[in-house]
């Protein structure tokens, strides 16, 4: 379970195009969902991002700011 605070959102940085993963320790590039409209119809969204490692999907961003626990 993940739960944010909205002060806890404020307070994060910005995300970038790419993230230094904490698994492997490569770059990878950040990705974006799409917000599905009533009609059927997708619009670029950058609501949640997410990252892809070895076959893998992580989530790393909630509008634009970078939600990953760094130090913790």
């Amino acid at each position: 379970m993940l739960a944010i605070g909205n002060e806890e959102l404020e307070d994060a940085p910005n995300i970038g195009k790419t993230i230094h993963c904490t698994r492997c320790g490569q770059r990878h590039r950040v990705e974006y969902g799409d917000k599905v409209e009533k009609d059927g119809t997708k619009t670029p969204s950058k609501l949640l991002a997410f990252v892809r490692c070895q076959k893998n999907t992580y989530l790393v961003g909630i509008n634009g700011k970078d939600i990953r626990r760094k130090g913790k």
